[in-house]
């Protein structure tokens, strides 16, 4: 068996990818000059099921969003599937369905599928709305696998399902949870994780087809790191924050590379606290980071969002914005549009999705 497992090993390479850099976000059209007005608003999105949680946000060619999020009975469920709304430019709940069901997606794979969750969903630069979303054939979410899927009709369907292939090893254990980052060469960077045994950070490199060809490790075996989340900072600059699977430490871990994703190189810890939980991380416009995150050591009863001007090295606290006592705010996602308006969705009480439209005065509004 090992020797099988190392001839399989050595025989598997990954095609070294051409040379790319970082697409980085364009300036912000006059609708969101600095002089504008302070601009906060909030909305719930149907919930069709009784339980809700981890969206993703795409943003579309003519300004509308779909948000993407698994629901059923309960996290893991057989019901389980990935549900999708669409928010009008205006900000106003349009349509909602169930995008992708359980037995659909076993049937378009020809594979056993027990559990599908952890939806991510990204408008590439042709306007094709790209799926991807973890599955479970048998055990718990450490056996997951990472599955694609396009649409071309603002995902009311999908097509090219594929399963991905990151590691020779039977192919478990890999899963995604933040946004994608565009490359110039029209390559798409994949934040993903390994969560089997140790959990460590990953950057999938996808070619325009989304077959992938690079594969690198983000923050050490040594820790218990995953769900990277990766902002570029200039054309071949980025940092990547984490999440610590370690309730205890209640940590953001961070990241760095200078070569486009080539390679990471870990760089501690953040001092703002985590306790296990997902965050956000998004690059805006006028150069700053937004992180959004728990900042708590034992709960999820807070949703903070916090900012950096210079390059993630200090962080300094902005806008809550959701917090109960007995409450959980949690797995938040972060895009901006060309307007400049910024967008954030998250799981509210694991019963539904909330989305969040704020611009960068209504936080400025909260900066000493």
């Amino acid at each position: 068996m090992l020797l099988l497992v190392g001839v399989a090993a050595a025989a598997w390479r990954v095609p070294s990818p051409p040379d790319a850099t970082f697409v980085l976000p364009p300036r912000p059209a006059s609708a969101a000059a600095p002089d504008g007005p302070p601009i906060h608003h909030e909305i719930e999105l149907p919930t069709p099921t009784p339980s809700a949680h981890a969206s993703s946000i795409a943003m579309m060619p003519d300004g509308s969003l779909r948000i993407a999020w698994f629901g059923g009975a309960r996290e893991g469920a057989g019901d389980v599937g990935i549900w999708m709304a669409e928010v009008s430019p205006a900000g106003r709940v349009g349509e909602h369905w169930l995008a992708l069901a359980r037995k659909d997606l076993e049937a378009r794979l020809s594979r056993v599928i027990r559990i599908i969750g952890n939806p991510v969903v990204w408008c590439d630069p042709r306007g094709v709305l790209r799926l991807w979303v973890v599955s479970v054939s048998y055990g718990g979410w450490s056996g997951s696998s990472v599955n694609a899927l396009e649409s071309r009709d603002g995902g009311r369907s999908w097509e090219n399902p594929r399963r991905l292939v990151v590691s020779p090893l039977f192919n478990l254990s890999t899963l995604v949870r933040a946004q994608p980052v565009a490359l110039s060469d029209g390559s798409i960077g994949l934040p993903a994780y390994h969560e089997l045994a140790r959990k460590w950070g990953l950057w999938i490199r996808l070619d325009e087809s989304g077959h992938m060809y690079a594969l690198e490790r983000i923050m050490p075996a040594t820790g218990s790191w995953l769900q990277p989340s990766v902002a570029p900072l200039s054309s071949t600059r980025a940092i990547a924050l984490l999440r610590c699977a370690v309730p205890e430490l209640a940590a953001v871990g961070r990241a760095s590379s200078t070569d486009a994703g080539a390679a990471w190189r870990a760089e501690g810890t953040l001092p703002i606290p985590n306790p296990d939980s997902g965050l956000a991380l998004l690059a805006l416009q006028d150069g700053s980071l937004l992180l959004a995150a728990n900042p708590s050591t034992s709960n999820r009863a807070k949703l903070q969002l916090f900012r950096s001007r210079d390059n993630g090295e200090t962080w300094v606290p902005s806008r809550v914005v959701a917090e109960a006592p007995q409450g959980e705010f949690s797995y938040p996602c972060l895009v901006q549009g060309s307007d400049g308006l910024v967008h954030l969705s998250f799981t509210r009480q694991r019963k539904g999705i909330s989305l969040v439209t704020l611009n960068a005065q209504w936080l400025d509004g909260a900066l000493p």
